[in-house]
């Protein structure tokens, strides 16, 4: 058995090697006209303005409720609320939770007045007065049991309809016009580019999916539904494509989609049922990307329970090696696009504190309804030991980055796992990569950290680092970075500073102190310690309000002693 449970950087390097063995002269020729960068790493989960999201947009005047879908429905009648108060839904201990719901839905019904409401009122209510105690108490699971219930089907012929150029975050719209032209160098010629959108990092793939397949459509891209996730993946295996809506409760926690997006799920039993048409999107297509929140859900698309690839897994990789492909990734399920360990769930302060768990993420708030593994919590820092879908071989990734503090549990997790180098990419950031010579990019308007030759102890961690922002250059050798060119530029935007570092952007706020003549700072943070320190090696540049830097140092320490 052990030796069926490879890694699927090896599978990937045999296939690698075959291919390169038969094609490389074919490739150096197509390398000289192909795309700079086949691999687009995005730390932001790309949140873009449309119908359903018109916060993100800079003007809402274009909405249009009689042919666009501007919200999701709520129905509180009888024929919606009894089977999801059903007990075979509740566990035995949360039945108590399920007659509050019970008694909360009528209370709801009794204060608007209708049956038929959007989630957004709907929301707004259970959060408020007698019913907010309610709210706050039950898990993420049970949040979305309720709302996945009532949902009413969703309008035929409307659809999730998105502005690429009205949404408000200027750095996504360079980040995927940046990939968009990538592919475009793939296509060639004056023929619009192919891209093909996966939902697969997506609890709800078929509600994620749809602002993205509208705002490249709007761009002039020819676009395609990729319909893999986790349930479609489980129903391939095992031969249930007719059990799809029953294998998402399992797989992705899910409920009920078949009836809210009919022609959806048809489409995707469709895709099920035939295994080669994964295969001839990809050669169809000249990008694929890859959205969602949820890498372990990455993983479940994309491999076997025994973490080997798919046939469809196996296409994207080989045609990208080929320079045929581009591949782009979004927020924790860019996490997966890594060969080496991949970061699954957890905050930077329980990884110092309890270190790094090989394992699956935990439910999201599973102390709320008692669902936490055992020996894990809500905030449990876990990691796959197998790494991810093996797209890029150079290091363990995470998104989200200095935003979310995630310094400690990135490198606890590269300690743990002895990975030379760890990369967390920013929000409004992405890390354009050419997988076949290494180079890289930093697109955006924030930074990159590389962490190299993490250390721990029981309660700490090291690394030397270094921080680059939008507009830096580089490569990936030997387990590091070289041939750095620094970013010039006077866009990079500047967040109000804050000291905060387990969550918040205290570290690389405080970083610009190293370009300010100091060698060092001290961070302290409820009973942890972030240290940072640069010498006479350290290279320290401005850009933009920010401090890029390499070959510095940084230690984060759990201290409950001194307190």
């Amino acid at each position: 058995m052990k030796a069926l449970v490879k890694t699927t950087s090896l599978v990937f390097a045999v296939l690698g090697g075959l291919i390169f063995a038969q094609q490389a002269s074919a490739q150096d020729a197509e390398r000289a006209t192909g795309p700079n960068y086949q691999l687009f790493l995005m730390g932001d989960e790309m949140a873009l303005c449309s119908s359903m999201a018109w916060t993100h947009c800079n003007d809402t005047d274009w909405l249009d409720g009689e042919t666009m879908r501007t919200d999701r429905y709520i129905n509180l009648s009888e024929a919606y609320t009894t089977p999801l108060l059903r007990d075979e839904l509740w566990p035995v201990h949360r039945r108590k939770t399920r007659d509050d719901v019970k008694m909360a839905l009528e209370i709801l019904y009794e204060r608007m007045r209708s049956e038929v409401v959007p989630e957004r009122s709907f929301q707004e209510e259970f959060t408020r007065r007698a019913t907010r105690h309610l709210y706050d108490s039950l898990s993420e699971r049970e949040w979305n049991l309720i709302i996945d219930y009532l949902e009413m089907p969703a309008p035929k012929g409307k659809h999730d309809t998105a502005r690429l150029d009205l949404t408000k975050i200027l750095a996504k719209r360079q980040i995927l016009n940046a990939m968009l032209e990538q592919a475009q160098k793939v296509r060639g010629g004056d023929a619009p580019p192919r891209i093909a959108i996966a939902a697969a990092g997506a609890r709800d793939p078929i509600t994620a999916v749809e602002p993205f397949i509208s705002a490249f459509d709007s761009l002039g891209a020819e676009v395609r539904w990729l319909p893999i996730d986790a349930a479609v993946n489980a129903a391939q295996r095992t031969g249930k494509c007719d059990e799809l809506d029953a294998l998402r409760e399992q797989e992705l926690g899910t409920w009920k989609r078949a009836r809210v997006f009919p022609e959806q799920h048809k489409q995707q039993v469709a895709f099920c049922k035939d295994a080669l048409q994964g295969p001839k999107i990809v050669d169809w297509a000249d990008a694929v990307l890859i959205v969602g929140n949820d890498p372990g859900l990455v993983r479940k698309a994309f491999l076997d329970p025994l973490s080997q690839p798919t046939d469809l897994m196996t296409s994207i990789y080989l045609k990208m090696r080929a320079n045929k492909l581009v591949v782009g990734a979004t927020s924790d399920a860019m996490n997966a696009m890594t060969a080496r360990s991949m970061v699954a769930s957890g905050t930077s302060a329980e990884a110092l504190r309890a270190g790094a768990i090989a394992g699956e993420a935990p439910p999201f708030a599973c102390g709320k309804d008692d669902s936490c593994p055992r020996n894990m919590n809500a905030e449990s820092a876990t990691y796959h030991p197998l790494g991810g879908v093996g797209l890029f071989n150079s290091a363990t990734l995470d998104g989200q980055f200095s935003d979310m503090g995630r310094h400690g549990r990135l490198l606890r997790v590269a300690a743990t796992t002895n990975t030379p180098l760890a990369v967390g990419i920013d929000t409004r950031t992405a890390l354009a990569v050419n997988v076949l010579t290494g180079a890289f990019e930093v697109l955006g308007e924030r930074g990159v950290f590389f962490g190299v030759g993490a250390q721990q102890t029981d309660n700490a961690v090291a690394a030397t680092f270094h921080y680059l922002v939008a507009g830096a250059r580089g490569r990936f050798a030997d387990d590091g970075i070289v041939d750095v060119r620094f970013a010039q530029s006077e866009e990079v935007v500047q967040e109000p500073p804050t000291t905060r570092f387990l969550s918040d952007r205290g570290m690389v706020d405080s970083l610009r102190l190293l370009c300010q003549e100091r060698n060092s700072f001290n961070l302290i943070e409820k009973e942890f310690r972030l240290m940072v320190a640069g010498d006479d090696a350290t290279k320290r540049v401005k850009a933009g309000g920010e401090c890029q830097v390499t070959d510095a140092r940084i230690g984060l320490s759990w201290q409950p002693d001194t307190w």
